[in-house]
This record gives C-alpha cells, structure tokens and sequence, in this order.
C-alpha cells in the first residue's frame, strides 16, 4: 500500500488548542499536510500551519539532546508519530500516512482560516472537544492527543507541568 509522509502541528495557547474543520473529510482536526521534497517534518507543519491558519509556529521543544555542528544538527522532534488509514477519496487509492505530529505554540502571524482547505477554525477547550460526537466531528485520535496535552496528564515544557 501507498504511503505518505505528513506533518501536523497542535498548537496551543491559554489552555485551547485550535482546530480546523477540513472540508473533505468534514471534521475537526490540527492543521497540517503533505511534507514536501526536500523539506523536514518540522518545516512542513509550520508551512501547513502558516498556509492553513495564517499563524507563525514556535515548536514545544522535548529533545533528550540538542546539536549544533557543522556536519549534522538537530531538528524539531515529534511529540508523536501516527501511521494513518487513509479511505479512497476523490479518485485517490486507499493509502497510509506516516504523521509526525508536533506540539506548539503561536508567535505571530494574523490569523485567518484558508478557505480553499477548510470550512472554519475555532481555539477548543477539553471541555469543548469532550462535548464533540466520537468519530462524527472528531477522529478519536485526535481526541485522545487533546485530551493527554490539555489535560497536563504529563509534563510538557512550554506549557504546565
């Protein structure tokens, strides 16, 4: 089967983190996409997040070590990786994605939800997301990741420990 490389960003402020409603699959999810030649995870879901929100992204850093030499560097690790079942839509086979799924935080931009990919975008609060019908607005995924970062079930530097 046919696999993808995506990335995707939660990124969260005051205790919410934003989501968007994609109009193909009509949910509620973070934004992000497709990792584009010669790019990194990291770089495509601050791409995505810019094309999709209009907000720039500072990523909320858990590497074990970080380095900075001239014959290799570091780069932005995921807070998770999710191998994905993609359905076939749109003429488009059954596929897989392999999402690295980061966590960060706004520090710039103007946001405005792009309107070519999504319906809408709205900050969540727990509260919000739990309210939410299982697999009809929200994959149970995605759920489950809001409820582990917003919920501070472990410690995350950046945001509360």
């Amino acid at each position: 089967m046919e696999a993808h490389f995506t990335a995707t960003a939660y990124i969260i402020k005051d205790g919410k983190t934003l989501l968007i409603n994609h109009k193909k699959l009509n949910k509620w999810l973070p934004p992000g996409g497709h990792i584009d030649p010669n790019e990194t995870p990291a770089e495509a879901a601050s791409r995505e997040v810019r094309e999709e929100t209009g907000l720039e992204i500072e990523f909320i850093r858990q590497e074990n070590v970080w380095i900075n030499r001239w014959n290799a560097k570091s780069f932005d690790r995921p807070y998770l990786c999710l191998l994905e079942e993609i359905p076939a839509h749109g003429g488009k086979p059954t596929h897989k994605h392999i999402d690295m799924i980061y966590l960060a935080t706004p520090i710039g931009g103007i946001e405005t939800a792009n309107t070519e990919e999504i319906h809408e975008m709205r900050w969540f609060s727990i509260e919000e997301i739990e309210k939410m019908e299982g697999d009809v607005e929200i994959f149970e995924e995605t759920r489950e990741t809001i409820r582990t970062i917003l919920n501070k079930q472990e410690c995350i530097p950046s945001v509360a420990c």
